[in-house]
């Protein structure tokens, strides 16, 4: 389910879509289940490190007992079980250049790396 965009946010442009596309369709980026999987934003959609808006692109494809790690449980918890999200962030997108040879802003990239989340 996608929500609409409100005054204070905007919604996903086609590049972004493309890239949750992507991620829908990808395997979980935690443990490995076959997906599809949730599209999970880390941060949430209006998330900006530096001034950088990248929380359309901070997304990670998760199964349903990993999104629940960290939806009704913690970020913590997730990140002592797994990895830190920006870690797992860099190997998804590493995945989505190589596929669908597409380009991930480098200010976007740049930024989420350097969240350390």
């Amino acid at each position: 389910m996608q929500r609409k965009a409100t005054k204070n946010t905007r919604g996903a442009n086609a590049a972004e879509k493309a890239f949750h596309a992507f991620t829908k369709e990808s395997d979980c980026g935690a443990c490995g289940n076959a997906g599809p999987s949730i599209v999970h934003h880390c941060m949430g959609a209006t998330y900006k490190h530096n001034k950088v808006l990248i929380g359309h692109w901070f997304v990670l494809p998760l199964c349903k007992s990993c999104d629940d790690i960290i939806t009704h449980g913690s970020r913590r918890k997730f990140k002592d079980e797994v990895d830190l999200q920006s870690h797992l962030w860099a190997y998804h997108a590493s995945d989505y250049k190589l596929e669908k040879e597409k380009r991930i802003p480098e200010d976007v990239f740049e930024a989420i790396i350097d969240s350390n989340e």
